[in-house]
């Protein structure tokens, strides 16, 4: 009688811990990180230097899986889809999480429930660049130079509902100044164009670009955070320059579907966290601009919070509309 007490209570803790989320031997199959964006940005850079330190220390395959198009809801519409295991995590970025319920009418997904956030992964400022030849050399003089020719100056982004489309109509709303945005298909189209002179100025990343600005091929006038760029320390911002409330950045995010075990998500938090705190790792993704910014996944969700309402409000402001 008292061997089967202990069987019975053995098998109700063993439930216990079932239901309190607990995954023993987690990982013990292939991990697939799913990247929005096709490979060589930013994105997948973070996600494969992550995936390469957690393959050698788990010693599970930690494949990255590049799903690009459709403002990123390809990618996040197959980590909603996917069982809630902790097998597939999402390595989101802003659109996708904090631009895209705002801007894309019948999204497919919705972040605050499909989602549950692992950690804060990185954060970048956005930077304003002109071509070398430009008369403007201050943000001061950029916008004289606007108000003095409405609609003649153009701007370039990575795309229309971009965290630099966004920002640039940030810009619009705080000066008044009518320019013309130019949507290109990603960073490397966009850092052409304006090398090339095809547009008066361009929110970029700065990871594009940092390499162009040294070399004196593109001049930078500001940034876009409240704090300057360890990277460029000597390029002011933008609420420096007087624009007060600007505040927009890059940032990429680690995710997982809707109910993943609390335990799962708390592994891959401590992980990733201390992966990213790797001396190699940080300095690698700190020389691309990115600031190395890991989170608990609690900070994660009030930082969403935050990022959606400040788009919600630039994309209302500014009457943007997927072209």
């Amino acid at each position: 009688m008292r061997a089967r007490r202990l069987i019975l209570a053995l098998a109700n803790a063993c439930w216990a811990t079932l239901a309190a989320g607990a995954m023993p031997d987690y990982p013990d199959k292939p991990i697939r990180m799913l990247v929005p964006f096709a490979p060589g940005g930013n994105t997948d850079i973070l996600a494969r230097a992550v995936a390469q330190k957690m393959t050698a220390n788990w010693g599970k395959s930690v494949v990255v899986d590049n799903r690009p198009g459709g403002s990123g809801v390809i990618a996040a519409d197959i980590v909603v889809k996917a069982a809630p295991d902790g097998y597939t995590v999402f390595v989101a970025s802003t659109g996708e999480v904090a631009i895209n319920p705002s801007l894309i009418p019948k999204l497919p997904y919705n972040p605050e429930k499909d989602f549950l956030p692992v950690t804060l992964g990185t954060v970048s400022p956005l930077l304003v660049v002109v071509h070398p030849s430009s008369p403007a050399k201050t943000i001061k003089e950029l916008i004289d130079l606007a108000k003095s020719k409405p609609r003649t100056l153009s701007y370039a982004s990575v795309g229309t509902g971009s965290p630099q489309h966004l920002s640039g109509e940030l810009f619009k709303i705080l000066t008044g100044a009518d320019v013309v945005h130019v949507p290109y298909k990603g960073g490397a189209p966009a850092t052409t164009a304006l090398l090339g002179n095809e547009v008066s100025f361009g929110f970029v990343g700065m990871g594009p670009v940092i390499p162009q600005v040294k070399s004196g091929r593109l001049r930078a006038l500001a940034i876009s955070t409240v704090k300057r760029s360890a990277v460029l320390p000597e390029i002011p911002t933008l609420q420096e320059a007087g624009l007060k409330g600007f505040d927009t950045t890059i940032w990429f995010a680690f995710f997982v579907p809707a109910r993943t075990p609390k335990s799962v998500i708390a592994a891959l938090n401590r992980e990733i966290g201390r992966i990213l705190r790797l001396p190699d790792v940080n300095e690698r993704l700190t020389g691309l601009g990115l600031d190395v910014a890991p989170s608990t996944p609690e900070e994660l969700t009030r930082f969403v919070k935050s990022e959606s309402a400040k788009y919600r409000k630039i994309i209302e402001d500014s009457g943007t509309r997927l072209e």
